[in-house]
């Protein structure tokens, strides 16, 4: 659930630095990257952002190769590619929104998060709940299930009554050891079914969606004047 607060919106932000090396092609992305807002050569030019289309053109004409400090950089799988090629150590200064680690001990979100985290944990519970419910739903245990716990008392190969089942229910035993259970008394099936509507997930699911719609909207204010109601949890 943090994780998907912080996919709704650049929630969260940072800058993080890349130090090159003389001659290195790629390098890491900063963990958790999302969106990069800008790279820049620290105390130094901004750089521009290409494709990675781009940046295999100029290997394939030489413009990347290694001479001085970077002016242009791509994303791809992963990995950050600088160019033209560094022809030593430069600190790329890469500031970007970030995703929200998948850690639950450490909340990154401030207080203003307090309300959104609590009601779609609420939300995320109660249809935990419901899955366990739904996977219970319409069960039974008919005469088969007191039948097979007493099935090494059997040693017919023909039909016959099996004590402790309905009068009118028959085990069969075949050859191979296994048993079947015929009945036509009701009486003899326990069903058992849980309701499959479960109003509070819906309830607190659209509560975390309303403030999730009020943080977003709470960027574009001023900071000073952004305020979201929270509970203190």
């Amino acid at each position: 659930m943090l994780y998907d607060i912080s996919g709704r919106a650049d929630f969260l932000t940072t800058v993080s630095g890349v130090d090159t090396e003389a001659d290195k092609v790629d390098y890491d992305e900063p963990e958790g990257l999302k969106r990069i807002y800008e790279c820049s050569i620290q105390a130094g030019s901004l750089l521009e952002k290409r494709t990675f289309r781009e940046y295999l053109q100029a290997v394939e004409d030489g413009s990347a190769a290694a001479s001085a400090e970077p002016k242009y950089y791509a994303r791809r799988h992963g990995k950050l590619f600088f160019w033209p090629v560094a022809d030593g150590v430069y600190t790329v200064d890469v500031d970007y929104a970030r995703f929200h680690p998948a850690t639950w001990t450490d909340v990154s979100f401030g207080a203003e998060f307090s309300e959104a985290i609590y009601e779609g944990v609420l939300a995320a519970l109660y249809k935990g709940q419901l899955f366990e419910k739904l996977r219970l739903s319409s069960k039974k245990v008919t005469s088969r299930d007191i039948a097979e716990s007493g099935t090494d008392a059997i040693d017919s190969t023909t039909t016959t009554e099996k004590e402790g089942t309905a009068d009118d229910s028959t085990v069969t035993v075949d050859e191979d050891g296994s048993v079947s259970i015929t009945t036509d008394d009701d009486s003899d099936v326990l069903t058992y079914e849980f309701p499959k509507d479960f109003p509070e997930i819906k309830k607190h699911t659209e509560l975390y969606e309303a403030e999730i719609a009020k943080l977003i909207a709470n960027l574009e204010l001023d900071a000073e004047v952004a305020v979201v109601e929270y509970r203190d949890t």
